[in-house]
This record gives structure tokens, sequence and C-alpha cells, in this order.
């Protein structure tokens, strides 16, 4: 594997994305993943915890899997992902999507008329909601992953990282 230069970490990396960008990148995630989760939830303070450790210049999430696999499905799986990536063309990079989630477990997702129908229901949504964390608006926004590792600089090799 190529190593990448490390340059610093600013704390400004992560770009925010498309509503539509972002509905189509799950919609190809949940494609290929038929019964695996779609997405995962961290609260507020757990998040704060994170962020607010000494130094810490944002979040980096990792993709984990607590199911061992033994060697026949290592096997099998490599066999499905090279038909999948040789065979069937269906090669594409993973990203998250991140965005924000109000008390009634509704995400903040944008309200600027890409996708109309989903901006009606969370604009109902919203309007029904007494506090000001509603689950839309122009102020929301959706965030999509900045650096992927493996792949870009500043990818630690650690325990997580399987180095």
């Amino acid at each position: 594997m190529a190593t990448t230069p490390r340059t610093p970490i600013t704390g400004k990396e992560g770009a925010e994305i498309e509503l539509s960008v972002a509905a189509e990148w799950t919609k190809n995630h949940r494609e290929r993943q038929k019964f695996g989760s779609i997405s995962q939830f961290f609260g507020n303070e757990i998040l704060q915890r994170l962020l607010q450790q000494p130094g810490c210049m944002g979040i980096r999430i990792y993709y984990a899997n607590s199911h061992k696999l033994n060697g026949w499905q290592k096997f099998i799986l490599s066999i499905a992902n090279f038909l999948k990536q040789s065979v069937a063309g269906a090669a594409g990079e993973d990203h998250f999507i991140l965005v924000g989630v109000n008390a009634q477990g509704l995400d903040q997702l944008p309200t600027d008329g890409k996708l109309v129908e989903q901006a009606q229901v969370f604009a109902a949504q919203a309007a029904s909601t007494s506090s000001g964390t509603g689950s839309s608006g122009s102020q929301s926004i959706v965030v999509e992953q900045a650096h992927p590792c493996p792949g870009s600089a500043n990818c630690p090799q650690n325990v997580l990282t399987g180095s």
C-alpha cells in the first residue's frame, strides 16, 4: 500500500454535500448491503466528550463488525468481493453521511427544495415541534467524510486500522 504524506489536521476537514447526493449514496449502500445496518446514532453527550478531549480536532468513524469470520467465510467473501468488483463492476467508495438528529429522533435535513417531497414531510414535522430543535430548515446540513482511510493523508496505523 502506498504511503500518503501526512498533513496537519486543522479541524476544518469534512464538507457539506447536497441532500440529493447523500440520498443517492445511501441508496447505493442499501442496495449493496440488503440486510446490514443503514445508519448509526451517537448522542450529543458522547460526541461532546470525544470533542472536548484535549487536542481533539474532530471525529474519525470506523467501519466495524462484531462477528469474527472463519477461514471458509473469508474465502467465500473474497470470491464474492472479487465477483462484485471484477465481474459485476459494482465497486465504489464507501461513505458515511452525517446529519443532526432532533429529540424526536428525526433527521435534521435541509429544506432548500432539492427533494421537495421529503422536505414537505420534514417541514410538517418541524411545525409540530415546539422546541428549537426542529427536524428541518435552512440551518440544517448534511455532511460526508472528508478523508477516508486508507487512501488519504493522516490515516493512523493502530489496532483499529489493522496495523
